[in-house]
């Protein structure tokens, strides 16, 4: 049953018959209701199948940054849409059905922030990452000493990421960056990006190597 929401000339939201209601980014919508089908998937239509859950799960978890970070694609596609749709073709590597992800191509954040330059990236004792880069004065306009940096470090082995969202500004030229005790041992990817101090930008996703967790 559908609902008027907005009295008797708004739109509605909820089924009414083949067709469905909502309120969507400050439009009403009216969609038809989708057909179910026992239709198996094409030969084509197989490796989109399997590669967009492989890219939705690795994107999952940077949900809270990709929600801030990500600044670009098609205006009326959310943050995390627009991210898979870049992610589906171009970090996925392999043939159907082992398709699996190529993280050194793996993006989160993209926009015009001048991205990181210069960056080194080492181990330290106590499961950390000592990380970094350059900054120079004479940088363009979206380059500015107050861009706040955000780290992420993956896991492969655990598929498990750590996240430090804006931990330090572009100014402060290093950052160590903390991974749990237990990643000892273990292979982890690293990566960076900058965001605008007001949010409204950021940077393309910087990876910044593979190395061993001490």
């Amino acid at each position: 049953m559908g609902k008027l929401s907005r009295g008797f000339l708004g739109g509605f939201q909820g089924q009414l018959g083949t067709a469905y209601g909502c309120f969507w980014r400050g439009m009403d919508l009216i969609k038809a209701m989708p057909r179910k089908t026992n239709r198996p998937a094409t030969e084509g239509q197989l490796p989109a199948r399997t590669k967009l859950p492989l890219v939705a799960s690795a994107l999952a978890q940077l949900a809270p940054v990709i929600d801030v970070a990500y600044k670009s694609g098609k205006a009326n596609r959310s943050a995390m849409n627009n991210a898979v749709a870049y992610n589906l073709e171009n970090a996925v590597t392999g043939a159907y059905p082992n398709f699996t992800i190529d993280y050194p191509a793996l993006r989160f954040s993209d926009g015009s922030v001048g991205k990181p330059f210069n960056y080194q990236l080492s181990t330290a004792v106590d499961a950390e990452f000592h990380i970094t880069w350059g900054f120079s004065a004479t940088a363009d306009k979206y380059t500015r000493p107050t861009d706040k940096a955000t780290f992420v470090a993956y896991n492969p082995l655990k598929d498990e990421y750590v996240i430090a969202m804006g931990a330090v500004p572009r100014s402060a030229l290093e950052y160590d960056l903390l991974v749990p005790a237990i990643w000892s041992g273990n292979q982890a990817h690293v990566y960076m990006c900058f965001i605008a101090a007001d949010d409204k930008m950021a940077s393309k996703t910087q990876y910044l190597g593979m190395l061993e967790v001490q």
